[in-house]
């Protein structure tokens, strides 16, 4: 039995959400095939993999972007190849990698782990993202590692953290950034509940300014959020993490056609899946809730689990900024909703128009 556009879209929802993984995924695909289960929900349910409760919530989802003919052109094998691997790194990593040394883990995601380093002969520290060990064995992880490179060191703005080398060591591939002493845009809002709607105005501005530089070098970011907005002690912001960005008019192993990025900030067409419909304004939009949670202390999409959370992007709206925050000015609480807003159409046309809509915003206030 060939594998249905609903089975694939369910493998889709619970790769993204972090449920299942691609060897899971991959055998949920043969017992459908094989005529085991009658589709992708009663099988993972047969095999133990999700609940009945689970199950039924994703394919709930599935069957909501099945009926609204999503994604379509997703195949099976693009579907295991974007699932999480569970394995962790058994080798420890060295203590330096090329010109680099007494290499200090400082972060670890999804598509690199982040060292503190120094180049052996000036000690300039730098920091170090290393491709994870579990990836060097997958071409295709490398080469989408080597195109990270090539696109973030092709981007030359004050507000885009700077590569400053690269290469690779034994079985490591790495490259070498500026070292950004500073807080990420997630601990200030951690730490101070919420931002004052100028000084937050502020920092998304920058951030705007950078992603238009970006955009108008075919770059789309596809990850902005507040854990990937640093501020250094300078005051100056810094957009990090282009792990997940592709570059248009060009092949990009990102760029699959299914959703990547952080749930609550993922706008509707990403987590569609339709590469098509991933643009600059996908960019806008997530840029426009996390702004949105620096001025409310809030996501404007809150969920149990991812998949309450993706359900919710798609069908709900949440509650306008100025609702949460009464001090918020009714200006700024509509530049957000119109970032925001579901329809790419009806959301600012490109980047740089976002940027001079929070510095008009900026202005008025300051001269106030």
């Amino acid at each position: 039995m060939p594998v249905s556009r609903y089975d694939r879209l369910f493998g889709h929802v619970a790769s993204i959400t972090g449920l299942l993984n691609a060897a899971q995924i991959e055998q949920l695909f043969a017992v459908v095939e094989m005529g085991e289960a009658r589709d992708m929900a009663t099988a993972a349910q047969r095999k133990g993999l999700l609940s009945g409760d689970l199950a039924a919530s994703v394919a709930i989802i599935a069957s909501e972007l099945a009926a609204r003919r999503i994604a379509e052109d997703i195949s099976p094998r693009a579907v295991v190849g974007s699932g999480r691997s569970p394995a962790t790194d058994a080798r420890l990593y060295p203590k330096s990698l090329g010109d680099y040394r007494n290499l200090k883990q400082i972060a670890r995601g999804a598509m690199g782990i982040i060292f503190r380093a120094e180049h052996v002969k000036d000690g300039r520290v730098v920091a170090l993202k290393v491709l994870p060990l579990h990836m060097v064995q997958d071409q295709r992880e490398i080469e989408r590692f080597r195109r990270e490179i090539e696109t973030v060191t092709a981007l030359d703005h004050p507000n885009i953290v700077k590569i400053i080398a690269f290469g690779q060591d034994d079985d490591f591939y790495y490259y070498a950034m500026e070292f950004l002493e500073g807080r990420s845009l997630r601990e200030l809002i951690h730490d101070r509940g919420h931002l004052s709607p100028f000084y937050a105005a502020e920092l998304t501005r920058d951030a705007a300014r950078g992603l238009a530089y970006a955009h108008a070098h075919g770059v789309i970011h596809r990850d902005v959020k507040p854990s990937n907005l640093m501020i250094c002690k300078d005051g100056v912001l810094k957009i990090v993490d282009f792990g997940l960005a592709f570059k248009k008019q060009s092949p990009n192993l990102t760029a699959t056609g299914l959703s990547l990025g952080t749930p609550a900030y993922m706008s509707p067409e990403q987590i569609e899946g339709g590469r098509n419909e991933v643009s600059e304004r996908s960019d806008i939009y997530s840029l426009g809730v996390t702004l949105y949670e620096a001025v409310t202390g809030r996501r404007p999409f809150e969920g149990d689990n991812h998949y309450d959370v993706l359900k919710r992007v798609l069908f709900d709206q949440p509650p306008s900024a100025i609702d949460l925050n009464a001090g918020l000015p009714r200006e700024l609480s509509e530049i957000i909703g119109r970032a925001m807003a579901k329809a790419q159409q009806d959301r600012y046309g490109h980047m740089e128009e976002f940027a001079k809509a929070l510095e008009g915003f900026i202005e008025r206030e300051a001269s106030a």
